[in-house]
């Protein structure tokens, strides 16, 4: 995916305000909307790019992560970055509470009475015995 500098898209500097940048997209909005372009691929494809640019560069928070991510900045959103940081939970399998095995480790690895090389034999077949 190539990098889109949604400054450059809506026409306006990095240090535009809210205002210009809401002005900016209005004007192009407008310009190059599906119903004035009616077969305009080219057009409807500015249009989705004017679209994308005004999200990112409308809120002040998505904004601070376009200029400080760049075009990744919605993958880190995504992706749980921000102000609670990722939600690990989702993938630990008891909702954060710890298995511990109480048992031999012995008994992992061959039946009790087994050591690690039985485990190394049955998984190697015995070659490094």
């Amino acid at each position: 995916m190539e990098y889109k500098d949604y400054y450059n898209i809506l026409g306006v500097k990095k240090n535009a305000t809210a205002d210009e940048i809401k002005k900016a997209f209005r004007k192009l909005a407008k310009k190059y909307h599906p119903d004035k372009n009616k077969g305009n691929a080219q057009a409807e494809e500015k249009f989705k790019e004017i679209g994308e640019a005004n999200e990112a560069l409308s809120d002040p928070e998505k904004r601070k992560k376009y200029d400080r991510l760049g075009k990744d900045w919605k993958k880190y959103e995504q992706a749980g970055g921000g102000p609670g940081g990722f939600d690990w939970s989702q993938y630990s399998g008891g909702g954060g509470q710890r298995t511990q095995y109480t048992g031999d480790i012995g008994d992992l690895f061959g039946g009790g009475d087994g050591d690690f090389s039985d485990f190394f034999s049955n998984l190697f077949g015995g070659e490094f015995s």
